[in-house]
C-alpha cells in the first residue's frame, strides 16, 4: 500500500494527536503537521466523537484526509488517501453506523476507486468508508465536483455544487435546465441522491438561470451565467434542501414561493419521491452592477433543517432591503447605505427561518456592525437554538462572552431569531470555518489551519492555548520555525494590563514578564508582551518538546501541541496590509510617502528558520550582521538584496531586509502604485504585502 493509497492509524508520536485538555467539556488542539492543511468540515456523532476533514499539502501532492477526536481532544483515528493529482474534499457526513462520507473535486487519474458508480475521471469524487476508515464501502468518481453533501437514515447520499457539463445526469421529472453552452457559458446547480450502495443515481436535477442584469453593455451577453449549490440537507421524511447562489433572475421559481422575483441566494426542496421540485425561492433582489458583471447583494453559505421542515439559512447581505422581519434581533442594515450600482457597501450577516412549504419567513435577522461580516456556519442545538460561526471586521460585533477582539465569531440566537444566546469573537482563523453542536450542547469548531475545539457555550472560559501564529501576519494554527516570532492566542492566559518587554542588563528578552512563563519542556521562551488574550514569544533555535504550556501566576495550561517546520516566511505589516517599510530617505513607505522607483526599502522579516545562530535566543541585536537568508519578490519579479540580516534593537529572529525596487518602464513615469512584495525562504513564499513605489 504506498503512501496515496488510504491508510489508517492510531497516531501516538504524531505532532496533532498530543491534546490540550480544559475541563471534560472544552479544549482545542491543532490537526496537523509539517504538511500545509485546509479543514474542510466538522462534524459530531452521537456519542460526542469529532470528525474533522480537509485536504493537505505537501510538496506538489494533495490529498484527502480524516481525522477522529475522542470527547478530550484525543486523536483515535487519522486516514488520508488520494491520486496522482490535487484531490480537496468540500464535505462530510457521519451516518448513525458511523460511517464516514467524503466528497469534493479531484485531478487524479488514479484516484482510489472501489465499486465504482462512474469510473472515468473526476472532476468530482464521492467516497464512503466504513467508521475505523481502514476501508472503502464505496469509492467514485462524480461528473462535477461536489460542494456540499448529507446523508439519510438509510445511508443514501445527497450531494450539491455546479456543473457547466451539459451531460450532467437528470432523471424524469425533476428540472433539466441548461448548463455548458458555446459562447455564453451556463453554470447549473445539481441536486442528485445516490442509492446507499453507490450503485445507482436515485434521482438529479439542473437549476440554473439564463438572464443576467448586468448592465447596458453588449458584452453582458456572451458573459458566463452562474448557479451553484453551496449546502445541502435532508430531513427525517427524505425531503432533500439545497442552498446556493445564483447571478441570474430565472431559476425555476414555483407558485406560492416566498420570492418569485430576486438574484443570488435561493433555497430549493425536492420532495422525497424525487420527482418534483416541492419549492424554489429566492431570499431577495438586491443588485450591484459593473457591467459585464454583477454581484448579487445576498450570498447563501449554510443551511440547517429542524424537525418541522423549516430551512435555516445563513450567509451574508450586502442589501439594505433584505426582508429581515419585525421583533427579529438585528432588524435594520448596520453598514453604509449606498445609491450607488456598484460597489457593494460592507455585508452584514444574515440568519433566517423559512416555513415549511417555502412560502414565508417566520423571521430572519442581520447580524453584523459597521465593517464587512458573513456568516460561514449554521447549526441547530437539542434546544432550537440557532448558532452561526462567520467572520467579522466590525469593531462593534456583539461579544458579549467573548475573550478576543479576533476576526472569527461564534454566535447563538434563541428559536424565535429575536435575541441572543451567545456571542463571542475569537482569534481570526481559529472557530469559522466549521460548525456542529452535540446533543449536550457544546459547540464543535475548526479553524481553515487546523485549529479544532470543543466549546462549552454556557460555561466559564477554561485558560488554554488556541493556537499558535507568526507574530507578522497569521493563519493561526499549530506550526513554527526556530527563531520565529509567535503570537500565542487563548483566554485569560496572562494579566488583564498589558505588558511590553525591557531588555534585560544583558541584553535579553526577559523569560518572564509579569509572572507569564510560556515553556517548551523545561525551557522558556523568551517573551515580548503579555496580556490577558495574546503572548508573543520568541521560539528557540534548537526545540525541547512538541508541545507548548502557558504559566501564570503559578498555574499552567494544558499543553498544546505544535509542529517544527523550516521556515514560515512572513513580513510585519501595518493593519491595512501595507508593509511596515523605510523607504531609502527614512519615511515610512505609504501612498503619501511612494519609494522612489530604483531606490532602497527596508523590510523586516521573521521565520526565516536557523539560517543563523550569530545570535542566542532571545538576545537584541546591537550591531548589524550579515547573512543569507531570503529572496524577495516585488510585482512578481525578484529584486537586488543587499543586505539581509539581524536587526539592530530587535530579538534575534527579526531580520532585517534591504532591496532595490525594480525600476518601471518609461510610460509609468509619474505613477504611484502599489507593488506586491513577497520573500521566499526555506522554500516557503510569504504572505503578499503592498508596498506604494512612484516612478
Amino acid at each position: 500500500m504506498n503512501t496515496r493509497s488510504l491508510a489508517a492509524c492510531l497516531f501516538l508520536a504524531f505532532a496533532g494527536t498530543a491534546y490540550s485538555q480544559g475541563t471534560p467539556s472544552e479544549y482545542t488542539t491543532y490537526i496537523g503537521e509539517d504538511s500545509t492543511y485546509h479543514v474542510a468540515r466538522v462534524r459530531v456523532d452521537a456519542a460526542g466523537y469529532t470528525y474533522v476533514a480537509g485536504n493537505r499539502t505537501s510538496g506538489s501532492l494533495t490529498e484527502i484526509f480524516v481525522a477522529k477526536l475522542d470527547q478530550t481532544g484525543g486523536m483515535v483515528l487519522f486516514s488520508a488517501f488520494g491520486g496522482n493529482g490535487t484531490d480537496t474534499a468540500a464535505d462530510m457526513a457521519i451516518d448513525a453506523g458511523g460511517n464516514i462520507y467524503l466528497a469534493g473535486g479531484t485531478t487524479s487519474t488514479s484516484f482510489p476507486l472501489h465499486n465504482a458508480l462512474q469510473s472515468a475521471a473526476g472532476p468530482g469524487f464521492v467516497v464512503k468508508l466504513d467508521p475505523d476508515a481502514t476501508e472503502f464501502l464505496f469509492s467514485t468518481y462524480f461528473p462535477a465536483p461536489v460542494s456540499a453533501l448529507a446523508v439519510d437514515a438509510a445511508g443514501n447520499v445527497y450531494a450539491t455544487g455546479s456543473t457547466v457539463s451539459a451531460s450532467f445526469p437528470v432523471t424524469a421529472g425533476m428540472p433539466a435546465d441548461p448548463a455548458g453552452g458555446g459562447l455564453t457559458v451556463i453554470g447549473a446547480a445539481f441536486m442528485t441522491k445516490i442509492s446507499a450502495d453507490g450503485a445507482r443515481i436515485v434521482y438529479s436535477a439542473r437549476l440554473s438561470g439564463e438572464n443576467k442584469p448586468c448592465g447596458c453593455c453588449s458584452s453582458c451577453f456572451v458573459s458566463a451565467r452562474y448557479t451553484g449549490g453551496v449546502a445541502i440537507a435532508v430531513d427525517a421524511a427524505g425531503n432533500a434542501y439545497i442552498a446556493g447562489n445564483s447571478d441570474t433572475t430565472d431559476l425555476p421559481v414555483t407558485a406560492g414561493a416566498f420570492q418569485q422575483n430576486g438574484i443570488g441566494a435561493f433555497v430549493a426542496k425536492v420532495d422525497a419521491a424525487g420527482t418534483a421540485l416541492s419549492y424554489l425561492t429566492y431570499i431577495g433582489a438586491a443588485n450591484y452592477v459593473l457591467s459585464p458583471n454583477n454581484i448579487p447583494g445576498n450570498t447563501a453559505a449554510a443551511l440547517a433543517v429542524d424537525a418541522s421542515g423549516s430551512v435555516y439559512l445563513a450567509g451574508s447581505t450586502s442589501d439594505p432591503n433584505f426582508p429581515a422581519t419585525t421583533g427579529a434581533y438585528q432588524p435594520a442594515f448596520a453598514g453604509p447605505v449606498t445609491n450607488a450600482p456598484y460597489p457593494p457597501p460592507p455585508s452584514d450577516a444574515f440568519v433566517l427561518q423559512l416555513t415549511p412549504d417555502g412560502s414565508g419567513l417566520a423571521w430572519a435577522t442581520y447580524l453584523g456592525g459597521t465593517g464587512a461580516d458573513s456568516a460561514s456556519g449554521i447549526a441547530l442545538d437539542a434546544s432550537g437554538n440557532v448558532w452561526l460561526a462567520g467572520a467579522t471586521a466590525s469593531a462593534d460585533f456583539p461579544n458579549a462572552q467573548g475573550w478576543s477582539e479576533g476576526g472569527d465569531f461564534l454566535v447563538g440566537l434563541k428559536v424565535s431569531g429575536a435575541a441572543l444566546v451567545y456571542a463571542a469573537r475569537y482569534p481570526t482563523g481559529t472557530v469559522a470555518q466549521s460548525l456542529a453542536v452535540d446533543s449536550a450542547g457544546l459547540l464543535h469548531t475548526a479553524g481553515s489551519a487546523g485549529a479544532v475545539s470543543q466549546i462549552a457555550p454556557s460555561g466559564k472560559t477554561v485558560p488554554r492555548i488556541f493556537g499558535i501564529a507568526n507574530a507578522a501576519y497569521g493563519p493561526v494554527g499549530g506550526q513554527m520555525a526556530r527563531g520565529e516570532v509567535i503570537s500565542i492566542y487563548g483566554p485569560h492566559i496572562g494579566p488583564p494590563a498589558p505588558e511590553s518587554y525591557t531588555p534585560t542588563a544583558a541584553g535579553f528578552a526577559p523569560a518572564s514578564l509579569s509572572t507569564v512563563r510560556v515553556m517548551m519542556g523545561d525551557y522558556a521562551l523568551p517573551l515580548l508582551y503579555v496580556s490577558d488574550s495574546q503572548i508573543n514569544a520568541v521560539a528557540p533555535f534548537s526545540w525541547y518538546g512538541t508541545s507548548l504550556q502557558v504559566m501564570w501566576n503559578g498555574v499552567a495550561t494544558p499543553a498544546f501541541p505544535f509542529t517544527a517546520i523550516d521556515a514560515d516566511p512572513q513580513i510585519f505589516q501595518n493593519p491595512d496590509g501595507t508593509a511596515a517599510a523605510v523607504n531609502q530617505d527614512g519615511a515610512l513607505n505609504s501612498a503619501a510617502n511612494p519609494a522612489q522607483s530604483g531606490s532602497m526599502v527596508s523590510i523586516w522579516v521573521t521565520g526565516v528558520g536557523a539560517v543563523s545562530l550569530d545570535l542566542q535566543d532571545g538576545q537584541i541585536a546591537t550591531a548589524a550582521s550579515s547573512f543569507p537568508c531570503c529572496t524577495v519578490l516585488a510585482g512578481g519579479y525578484a529584486s537586488n538584496v543587499t543586505y539581509s540580516g539581524s536587526a539592530p534593537g530587535a530579538v534575534a529572529g527579526i531580520v532585517q531586509i534591504n532591496f532595490q525596487v525594480p525600476p518601471g518602464p518609461s510610460y509609468m513615469q509619474g505613477d504611484v502604485l502599489p507593488v506586491n512584495v513577497q520573500v521566499v525562504a526555506g522554500g516557503v513564499t510569504s504572505n503578499a504585502v503592498t508596498l506604494y513605489v512612484s516612478y
